[in-house]
């Protein structure tokens, strides 16, 4: 192991304290977080590149200082602003005000005019070089890192990953520390009081000229603070965030056949894979629910050895299996009238790609060293109908292959092969079973549109492995511009509905997995329109700050839908989940402990014994002033709340409370818009809402024919206004209004 003098940088943590926000702030970070994520959704501004000056290098190799750079910097907390930085200059700490909490962040610049060679360790965590360490106060009490296994759940323990690490205190102050580029190089880990980092014991060799930056950036809130080190890292690019609605997948439910789903490996009797699927679609088509593309798993091309589903085994021939589509998946695209998504898997050492083209191949695996295998993928699944790539298996890859560990550079080249390749054929991408590093790298790619945040699906058991760590992983993926996908769900399953609620306040793609004769419309219709377009928030949901400490509340989360006309709309889900609950089974503990590898989900997210505390403060938790209009979705009433209120107890396990939180307009009304749906003030429904006097005039989208139903509260005499129906002409739009 290689290290460097400490000194320079202890200093700079001393000089950077005093620039710590305070324990005081006029807006709470969750609902700037909201909000920065709502701008960096909507925004179609582009980011110009942060300027990180040459003098900051600092040779690995001596005991040079490091500096922070003269960075422009954002206040990440206003609508207004959209995602770019503003400004200049040569400080790096924003103040507060009534936007949002104040932010600073420092970029750590190290390099080897030479290179080295020799360094590897024999262990990951123990570093081939350490550059340096970061010294931070006591009052960080709080960890929250991302295990380095599949889909990347939390750990809130100190840990040695690629990064991020995130610290906090009791009171909220956090620091996010990470790499700002050779993403899978890097080590990060919490030892001694001090942040230390460097390069992962596998790196043996860097080239000559090598260059390695990290990030660390400081604010209130967990929330916020990561969308804000999000941002900078995507502004670092230019990078902006993919659009809600960028392809077919992101704007329409979809049908999956993976892991969980009804079809995963399996076909009505006496059908194979194309008839079941013909038969489901019918089906579907026949219930009018409507999907608008269809995922198919790992069980459609050649692996090693068999076609089923255990022992897991690699990609031999990335083909249709004849069986399965006796004239192929360009005929079945056809028939079935969807276009696709297709995954794919590792490389096994005896696939015949490796024969064909470049390949390093280890004793299990193999991975292509260039992107004409990839072209080879993309150019087939362009011609079958395939809209999208879904690489699965990432971060096993990662570890099942050396090559990809020893030196820096040869991950981000397997990655730009596959993004390559799917651009240039028109496809997004997917990322599956990724890790942290994968999601950071996204950064430096242009295909990806979603990742997958939470381990696989499976129907009625133990949310308590899927739910907390979804909401988790996503303020990472919305913090790098991806959207978070919860995989797929059975609606027809105990907690249908709740799943299906999960899947709305994502904002990505929605996909179900039911069997024929099984779906549940009065389900699936509360995410989409008539036509199948997702009706969704602005931006992802995150969790509250206070699910980052110990609680006994229910798991809750916010979104928002933010509109000039409006102001803003904010959905609040409280999903009942506590260790000790009656109703939790054995299996449910089973399931979650053989989910993560025996380790307790406790771990994870602070896991109540028991759910007594429905209380949720307005203006400290969400940044609501004043009066506002409460709905309860589920029992369909409303109520005025100001400062805080108390959700009424779900006694169930795994049930939820449901609210919306509607401004109060000055013509002394609340627009609640749709109630039918969990999104109820969708832009893709109400393209304009109009405040008159005594109401409001509403313009709508959809299918003709569609009925809307739409709902208003008078705040002056407390209840309820009758609802209002528009019927959506042939035109697609629809007016209508609703008043006293």
């Amino acid at each position: 192991m290689r290290t460097r003098p400490l000194g320079s940088i202890m200093q700079l943590d001393t000089t950077r304290r005093a620039a710590m926000p305070g324990a005081t702030c006029t807006v709470p970070a969750l609902l700037a977080a909201l909000l920065v994520a709502t701008a960096f959704a909507c925004s179609k501004a582009g980011d110009s590149s942060l300027d990180v000056p040459p003098a900051l290098d600092v040779p690995l190799g001596d005991g040079g200082s490091t500096r922070d750079a003269d960075v422009p910097h954002g206040d990440g907390g206003s609508i207004g602003d959209g995602p770019g930085i503003e400004g200049g200059g040569d400080s790096s700490v924003e103040e507060g005000d009534a936007s949002g909490p104040r932010f600073s962040h420092s970029v750590f610049v190290h390099s080897e005019a030479a290179g080295l060679e020799g360094l590897a360790t024999g262990k990951f965590e123990d570093p081939a070089f350490v550059y340096g360490a970061v010294a931070v106060d006591s009052k960080y009490s709080h960890a929250l890192n991302f295990l380095m296994t599949p889909f990347m759940p939390p750990w809130l323990h100190p840990l040695a990953t690629h990064g991020p690490t995130v610290l906090y205190s009791d009171d909220m102050n956090v620091i996010v520390f990470s790499p700002m580029d050779n993403f899978f190089s890097s080590l990060v880990w919490l030892e001694g009081g001090a942040v230390h980092y460097g390069l992962h014991g596998d790196i043996d060799s860097v080239p000559d000229g090598f260059q390695h930056r990290f990030i660390m950036v400081e604010g209130r809130g967990i929330s916020a603070t990561i969308l804000e080190w999000g941002r900078l890292l995507r502004q670092d690019r230019g990078k902006n965030v993919v659009d809600r609605y960028s392809d077919p997948g992101q704007s329409y439910l979809g049908y999956w056949t993976d892991n969980g789903a009804y079809y995963y490996y399996k076909t009505e009797p006496n059908l194979n894979e194309q008839d079941t699927l013909l038969a489901l679609k019918a089906n579907l088509d026949a219930a009018d629910v409507p999907v608008g593309y269809m995922q198919l798993d790992s069980w459609w091309y050649f692996k090693d050895g068999n076609t089923g589903l255990w022992p897991p085994s690699g990609l031999l021939l990335w083909e249709p299996i004849p069986e399965m589509f006796p004239d192929g998946l360009a005929t079945f695209h056809e028939l079935i009238g969807l276009p696709l998504v297709l995954h794919n898997r590792w490389f096994d050492k005896d696939s015949p790609y490796v024969q064909q083209w470049d390949f390093a191949v280890e004793d299990e695996m193999a991975i292509p060293t260039g992107q004409e295998v990839y072209d080879h993928f993309m150019k087939d699944a362009a011609s079958w109908g395939a809209i999208t790539y879904e690489q699965d298996w990432l971060i096993t890859q990662y570890w099942g292959l050396a090559h990809l560990r020893s030196r820096p550079g040869r991950a981000e080249e397997w990655m730009a092969a596959m993004d390559n390749a799917a651009s240039g054929h028109g496809l997004t991408m997917q990322l599956c079973m990724e890790g942290a590093a994968h999601l950071m790298d996204s950064v430096d790619r242009t295909s990806y549109t979603t990742v997958r945040t939470s381990t696989d699906y499976h129907a009625d058991l133990s949310k308590e492995t899927y739910w907390p760590q979804f909401f988790t992983v996503g303020m990472l993926a919305s913090a790098v511009g991806l959207w978070p996908f919860k995989d797929n769900f059975q609606s027809s399953e105990k907690h249908g509905a709740a799943e299906a609620l999960v899947a709305a306040m994502s904002a990505g793609m929605v996909g179900i997995g039911d069997g024929i004769g099984k779906v549940v419309p009065g389900v699936v219709m509360r995410l989409c329109r008539d036509d199948g377009l997702l009706l969704k928030p602005d931006a992802p949901a995150l969790p509250l700050d206070g699910m980052f400490l110990p609680h006994n509340r229910p798991f809750t989360v916010a979104a928002l839908s933010v509109r000039d006309d409006l102001g803003t709309t904010t959905y609040l889900a409280a999903f009942h989940i506590a260790r000790n609950h009656p109703e939790r089974t054995d299996m449910d503990r089973v399931f979650s402990l053989l989910s993560y590898d025996e380790q307790d989900v406790g771990n994870m997210f602070f896991f109540p014994e028991e759910v007594t505390d429905w209380s949720v403060d307005l203006q400290d938790e969400l940044g609501i002033e004043g009066e506002v209009v409460v709905y309860d979705w589920r029992s369909g009433s409303a109520q005025l709340a100001k400062g805080a209120f108390s959700m009424p107890p779900v006694e169930h396990l795994y049930d939820f409370g449901y609210f919306v939180l509607a401004p109060v307009q000055p013509n002394g009304l609340a627009f609640l818009g749709e109630p039918g749906k969990y999104v109820t003030l969708a832009d893709r429904r109400f393209s304009k809402v109009e405040a008159t006097p005594d109401g409001f005039k509403v313009h709508v989208e959809g299918v003709p024919g569609e009925e809307i139903e739409f709902l208003a509260f008078d705040a002056e005499a407390g209840g309820m206004l009758p609802a209002a129906k528009v019927v959506i002409q042939e035109s697609g739009e629809g007016e209508g209004a609703i008043a006293r």
